[in-house]
């Protein structure tokens, strides 16, 4: 076997390798087509998520009701309802860019290997 595979490489080793070269450049760019495409799909399911939360106001709406009950002032109960108001926006906002960002699904995929293999060629 190690013959005929010394014998085909011999014969045809060069324009093998720009068939298989190629090849690979096309399956790479399929590839990348394809994280692009999972990751449309992700923010597309992204956004059916932030619908939901759409529903989970009502925990906010348990924060209103709880301050509503506090001894405190009225411009004192909106500002720490403010702040808390801030702090869930801001941070369910940057664990979403994180998330959804495409160096993260570039990482993710590993196609910044990929690239630098076929680079290597």
């Amino acid at each position: 076997m190690g013959f005929l595979q010394g014998l085909v490489s011999t014969l045809f080793g060069g324009w093998l390798d720009r068939l298989l070269g190629g090849l690979e450049t096309e399956a790479a760019l399929l590839y990348v087509a394809g994280v692009r495409k999972a990751r449309e799909a992700f923010i597309a399911l992204l956004l059916a998520v932030l619908f939901l939360l759409l529903m989970m106001t009502g925990f906010l709406l348990m924060h209103v009701a709880l301050f509503l009950w506090l001894p405190w002032s009225l411009p004192a109960r909106a500002i720490v309802l403010l702040v808390l108001g801030a702090i869930y926006f801001g941070g369910g906002l940057a664990v979403l860019s994180a998330i959804a960002s495409e160096r993260a699904w570039v990482r993710f995929a590993k196609v910044d290997k990929l690239v630098a293999r076929l680079r290597e060629r």
